[in-house]
């Protein structure tokens, strides 16, 4: 099956028009079209409803996306290791959560490069699910988040112990006032969410929500405000935005892994740098 056609299939998916779909792929609309007829001849299946007006893909379409992504990732994975420099001697590829690059990992990049200078790095940034699968059909070799990766075969190895504390721009700031329109809820996943509504049953609302605590950190440093950040971040900012704890608020945990193949040939180089990393941590 063509590549060529894959991308074809998934660049129509996301924007639902064959045209569109043509331009950005440099091709002709009767040429995506084209491709989109082999596939489906080869899979003996419909994937788009077309008509004048919409495009809109078939349940097996809908099926079908997640392992074309694949396809097409596990392709260009092949092509970036095939075209590495000699001096390279093995690839890793890693997926991992906006806030676990921007807030952690960016930070133990030169370590990592430092110690395994031969090692080439394939990184993106992705979410929770999708790491998840791309571990179970080995598109990536490690990833690393917050809530375990429950799969056959695959080994989870706890980084750190994040300690989640209410911080505020207002070194004057107490509990009893912290809800006010400048409080920022982040989603720091499914565990968090879940004992924050328990802990603070009779609480609005906040008025700004994200699951990007980057995002949060910009705010703050823009406008102020409250929010549950790790310790390690919000006491490692530089001077120009301080940020203080709210002394008498409940803490909450959160947990950072690694979940990685126990049978994959970069296992020995991942159980490295997750060392490193772990001492690094220790270290701070």
């Amino acid at each position: 099956m063509d590549i060529a056609h894959l991308k074809t299939f998934l660049e129509i998916y996301r924007i639902r028009h064959f045209g569109k779909a043509a331009e950005r792929l440099f091709i002709t609309q009767s040429a995506a079209s084209a491709r989109i007829k082999i596939l489906e001849d080869k899979l003996g299946v419909s994937l788009f409803l077309r008509n004048k007006r919409m495009v809109e893909p078939t349940a097996a379409a809908h099926r079908f996306v997640k392992y074309a992504e694949m396809s097409v990732l596990g392709w260009e994975q092949a092509c970036q290791v095939i075209a590495l420099p000699d001096d390279f001697q093995q690839s890793l590829a890693v997926g991992c959560l906006a806030d676990i690059w921007n807030l952690f990992l960016i930070q133990w990049l030169d370590d990592i490069k430092l110690q395994f200078s031969a090692l080439a790095l394939n990184i993106t940034i992705q979410p929770t699910a999708s790491i998840s699968e791309q571990l179970t059909s080995r598109a990536i070799d490690v990833g690393f988040v917050f809530e375990p990766v429950l799969a056959p075969n695959l080994e989870i190895k706890k980084i750190t112990t994040l300690q989640l504390k209410l911080f505020s721009s207002d070194p004057k700031m107490r509990l009893e006032n912290a809800w006010d329109e400048n409080f920022i809820m982040i989603d720091w996943g499914a565990s968090f969410l879940r004992e924050f509504a328990q802990t603070f049953r009779k609480k609005p609302l906040a008025s700004i929500q994200t699951n990007y605590g980057s995002l949060a950190l910009d705010i703050l440093k823009s406008r102020g405000g409250t929010a549950y950040l790790p310790e390690q971040v919000a006491l490692g900012l530089d001077d120009s935005m301080p940020l203080y704890e709210v002394v008498d608020a409940p803490h909450f945990q959160r947990q950072l892994y690694a979940v990685f193949h126990q049978d994959t040939d970069t296992r020995k180089h991942i159980k490295e740098i997750i060392q490193l990393l772990i001492d690094n941590v220790a270290d701070q």
